[in-house]
């Protein structure tokens, strides 16, 4: 005597979604690929900004930044911090100045992975003036 149908069923079923939820857990964080421009114009916020230190607390990296200037901000209050979440789609900032795009609200931008993120040194390879 064969496993009854029912029970095919749900073990099949299950099978499926075991291997559908292990393949986006593997997979992580996943960003469309996407040009600086595009970057800047997705972000609501976009800064030049000295980072000068950091401190990580339960997954959460908060960013100490001296503003140089600001390109954009949908919020009016000037930011103050920079986050990012130690996750698959987090970043680990060094100590220097960078070009930030991402989302900032209340004085705090969140930048991860997906976001506009350039150490500023390293822009004349960009024809950064004509779109900032």
């Amino acid at each position: 005597m064969g496993v009854p149908l029912s029970a095919a069923v749900t073990l099949g079923l299950l099978f499926f979604l075991s291997v559908g939820l292990n393949e986006q857990v593997a997979e992580g964080c996943r960003c469309v690929q996407r040009q600086p421009q595009q970057q800047y114009c997705d972000s609501n916020t976009v800064i030049r900004a000295n980072i000068t230190g950091k401190v990580t607390q339960s997954g959460l990296t908060t960013y100490s930044v001296n503003i140089i200037k600001t390109f954009k901000n949908a919020d009016e209050k000037p930011i103050q911090f920079i986050h990012s979440y130690q996750n698959s789609c987090g970043i680990n900032l060094a100590n220097g100045e960078y070009l930030l795009g991402g989302n900032g609200k209340n004085g705090v931008m969140v930048v991860g992975l997906c976001s506009l993120v350039a150490r500023w040194d390293s822009l004349s390879s960009f024809p950064v003036s004509k779109w900032l």
